[in-house]
């Protein structure tokens, strides 16, 4: 175990202070520490004060104040244990404070893989799954629809191990669960054999693209694209699975593409942007340009992007025949609001699934995300999208910014009140709660 302090000039112990990716959250709990073992995460649990709150921090990807809490604030560890792979059952059993970087690397090893993945790996297993995570592709779900099992402390301290033969009930409604029934410790995930995506990325005429939004998603495996916006151009990537050999970029292609062009100059585009909004809207035209490449590389490989630009975002899944239309909804509205938006809108689908608080439960969805530059306001454009989007039977994502309560989210989940209620009887003193999580599950 180990606890974080942190100490003035004179001596004298101060609170440590812990920050979101964004640094737009922050926390100063009376104690911060990272525990090595479940054994230790159950003897902090049980001899902390009772009226103290407890909380699990994963890598700090939520945008939203999902994890601060004022006493006891626990920062994820591996275990240094190594994944159990069951190749029968076709489940790894992995340290839920695991990045997922490290666990696309240790499954390929294996030759293994998941079979879907979000676009970001730097987040820990637990916290991907708690908000909802889900990457793209209309015949998949995201990462909780991948989660055969789980194990969490209690705020009795006790161990539970919930699977569809064991502690059902906390697994059917608990795959996510913002962090609210307990702390999770490891997760069983389904895993496919390794396998291969033919990756095309083009920009295409945002028009076409929406006009043929059902066939396109439906001929790819995984399929994305960018609105520019103060453009009419969409960047897409169709990412099909494939037995071809590897036909992979060059680590210099690569570097320059990932490293360079998205991240370093992107950045240097949006500091410039911040800095004279009146020039976002011909800076934008540059990013269409990059011309069309395609490649063959691992599936671990070709989902992720690192994000070294750092911004804040809202994200809604709404009902995918409801596509086209919102984002031309959102395109209007940001012509006729005049917002300066240097940061491409993402769009992404899932198929349906059956986690309870998941964004696409008991519906295909579609998922509009909307970004803003750290440091420029993005509060009016954000709530204008959020009109746009809630009355579509939208769902924020739990781990990104957006103005709902649990009186309107309530609504969108219909097995809301069943998840409040176990939530209730796993943690009676609301021990798992914060702010926040009270504020969308109305606890």
């Amino acid at each position: 175990m180990t606890f974080i302090e942190s100490r003035s000039s004179t001596g004298q112990r101060t609170r440590v202070r812990w920050r979101n990716w964004a640094g737009s959250v922050t926390a100063s709990p009376e104690r911060v520490v990272r525990p090595t073992s479940v054994s230790e995460i159950q003897r902090l649990v049980t001899e902390s004060p009772q009226h103290w709150r407890i909380r699990m921090a994963g890598s700090g990807h939520s945008f939203t104040p999902i994890v601060p809490s004022d006493h006891l604030l626990l920062l994820p560890h591996d275990f240094s244990e190594e994944l159990g792979i069951d190749s029968k059952r076709m489940v790894a059993r992995v340290p839920a404070g695991m990045v997922l970087h490290e666990v696309n690397l240790r499954l390929a090893a294996a030759g293994y893989a998941l079979a879907n993945m979000g676009d970001i790996t730097a987040q820990t297993v637990a916290g991907s799954i708690s908000t909802s995570t889900h990457g793209t592709g209309v015949g998949f779900t995201g990462l909780a629809g991948q989660v055969a099992g789980f194990s969490l402390v209690t705020a009795t301290g006790d161990w539970l191990h919930c699977s569809p033969d064991e502690n059902t009930e906390v697994w059917r409604l608990g795959r996510v669960s913002l962090g609210a029934l307990g702390i999770l410790t490891h997760v069983d995930m389904r895993i496919v054999p390794a396998f291969r995506l033919r990756a095309v990325e083009e920009p295409r005429r945002l028009d076409e693209v929406l006009d043929n939004f059902d066939s396109i998603t439906e001929r790819s495996d995984h399929f994305e694209f960018y609105w520019v916006p103060h453009t009419r151009w969409a960047l897409t990537k169709h990412n099909t699975r494939t037995d071809e050999p590897a036909i992979p970029r060059s680590a210099f292609s690569k570097w320059l593409g990932k490293t360079v062009l998205e991240n370093y100059a992107f950045g240097a585009v949006c500091a410039v942007g911040k800095a004279v909004p009146s020039l976002i809207p011909r800076l934008a035209t540059a990013l269409p340009s990059s011309g069309r490449q395609e490649f063959v590389e691992a599936s671990h490989d070709v989902f992720a992007t690192r994000r070294l630009v750092r911004f804040h975002e809202m994200e809604y899944s709404i009902p995918r025949a409801a596509l086209p239309s919102a984002l031309r909804n959102i395109v209007q509205m940001v012509e006729r609001e005049q917002f300066k938006v240097s940061f491409p809108v993402e769009v992404r689908v899932t198929g349906a699934d059956d986690v309870a608080l998941s964004t696409s439960f008991g519906r295909e969805s579609a998922y509009i995300a909307v970004h803003m530059y750290r440091g420029m306001q993005y509060e009016a454009y954000f709530r204008r999208v959020e009109e746009i989007l809630a009355p579509l039977d939208g769902r924020p994502h739990w781990g990104k910014l957006h103005f709902q309560g649990a009186e309107t989210l309530r609504k969108q989940y219909a097995l809301s009140d069943h998840f409040v209620a176990l939530r209730a009887e796993l943690d009676p003193e609301r021990r798992f709660l914060n702010s926040y999580v009270e504020r969308v599950l109305g606890a």
